[in-house]
């Protein structure tokens, strides 16, 4: 649901400023949203030749749900120099794509995949889908790495925003199902459009700290290029109870 957040409220802003891309934005989540119309306010801080910057409200019943504040750019226009490269994780060429499950909640609770990822393929590492075995395990890590596709081709910035928080929170992979974990931020950069239809997406954590953990996520195209990177400010709700 964060991700679809972050894609509106990109959108939203885009559409005023006339540019494509929400190269950098960052999201406070205020409260939840429900099934039903939301209401976009835009203000706008700076418009130049390089970029633009502003700040969307997503309003619903009267109240500010979302926060999302962005800067816009063309990447068709963007020149600069090219170095010190993200390749794509170690992890990435150690099991076969074949050997990827399925993202499927369904084994635990019927109905409990949400329809969101029921709009893409999501196709998780075997080390990483806990939902199919004991993920209370102090050696596993905390960590999803998955490959993404969606049908309509290679994926548009919106798509990229929608990806950022995509995958169940990682604590899980360690501790197991611990109930809702909700975003308190997430801070996104978009650093170039792929060039393949599917993607690799990393998500990983390494400390939680009084129940709040911070997770990072890396994005590449299948020929090797870091499209979008994230992180988020993520609580573990009754954390002590759940985990001591």
């Amino acid at each position: 649901e964060d991700g679809i957040r972050d894609s509106v409220a990109s959108r939203g802003l885009g559409d005023v400023y006339k540019r494509q891309t929400a190269i950098s934005s960052s999201v406070q989540y205020l409260d939840r949203i429900e099934s039903k119309p939301i209401d976009l306010e835009v203000e706008v801080f700076k418009m130049s030749r390089g970029s633009s910057s502003g700040i969307v409200k997503l309003i619903q019943n009267e109240r500010v749900c979302t926060t999302f504040t962005g800067t816009c750019s063309d990447f068709q226009f963007m020149k600069g120099y090219d170095g010190i490269k993200t390749p794509l994780p170690k992890i990435f060429h150690n099991k076969a794509i074949d050997d990827y499950e399925e993202l499927n909640f369904d084994k635990i609770s019927p109905g409990f995949t949400p329809s969101f990822i029921k709009q893409l393929e999501c196709r998780i590492h075997p080390d990483h889908a806990w939902w199919n075995r004991d993920s209370n395990d102090k050696n596993n890590e905390a960590r999803c790495s998955a490959f993404l596709e969606m049908q309509g081709g290679i994926p548009d910035q919106f798509c990229l925003s929608f990806y950022s928080d995509i995958l169940p929170p990682v604590v899980s992979n360690k501790y197991g199902p611990l109930g809702w974990i909700p975003t308190i931020t997430l801070t996104t950069h978009i650093r170039q459009l792929p060039s393949t239809s599917e993607l690799y997406a990393d998500f990983k954590a390494t400390d939680i700290n009084k129940g709040y953990f911070e997770q990072d996520c890396n994005i590449w195209d299948l020929n090797g290029n870091l499209v979008a990177s994230s992180r988020q400010l993520t609580r573990i709700l009754k954390s002590e109870e759940k985990l001591s």
